[in-house]
């Protein structure tokens, strides 16, 4: 794994999904220097591959805050407690609060809501993904990026999964997204319609041509 880590030079920044680990551990990533690193340990309702207590998945999340990595990950519907509990260890690390609706997108407005709340919790990004039947849907979520910049000041990573959300991956970046998410080359997808970082790159080569 490690030395996998230190082939994926050409990422701007990498996550470590502790949750697809066998024995997750944070302590053997934390030496990595480039690239910078972002631990999650998802939530098996919001898309984690195992169904571990909050309170250990936490444990795991501050020890990386704690020895400095980049950022650390924590869904909103964690809680206000445990959130500000993991915000107290951030002293040099950023937090990212996410939702993930593998179901469906909801509506606009509570979709707002929960980046208010994601920003009144101090996370330094937030981070929205929601299940696309259709490229209409994609587009709300889109809408979200341009909304809490100009409204709220507060950094935002929105797009949809599935096969009719796939584009609003590269195009998130486009409105502003400071960052989308892509497969290691050679790697699985970690959610439906996410594709690889070679061919993101070479999308975003061409529309920078």
């Amino acid at each position: 794994m490690l030395h996998q880590i230190r082939t994926l030079h050409r990422a701007d920044l990498l996550e470590i999904r502790l949750d697809a680990l066998e024995e997750p551990k944070v302590a053997p990533f934390l030496d990595v220097a480039s690239p910078p690193l972002l631990f999650t340990f998802r939530a098996l309702g919001e898309g984690g591959l195992r169904d571990v207590p909050l309170e250990t998945r936490l444990n795991l999340l501050r020890e990386a805050a704690k020895g400095g990595a980049f950022a650390v990950d924590l869904e909103l519907a964690s809680g206000e407690e445990a959130i500000l509990g993991l915000r107290h260890h951030c002293e040099k690390t950023k937090l990212l609060l996410s939702f993930h609706d593998f179901r469906e997108t909801p509506p606009l407005e509570r979709l707002q809501g929960l980046v208010q709340e994601m920003k009144r919790l101090g996370a330094d990004w937030g981070k929205v993904v929601t299940m696309a039947r259709d490229t209409s849907e994609a587009l709300e979520v889109l809408r979200l990026i341009p909304w809490a910049r100009r409204e709220l000041g507060f950094p935002l990573t929105a797009f949809a999964m599935g096969p009719q959300g796939k584009f609003s991956r590269v195009v998130c970046l486009l409105l502003g997204a400071p960052l989308t998410y892509a497969a290691p080359p050679g790697g699985k997808a970690a959610a439906p319609g996410q594709i690889s970082g070679d061919k993101l790159r070479q999308v975003l080569e061409i529309l920078d041509t």
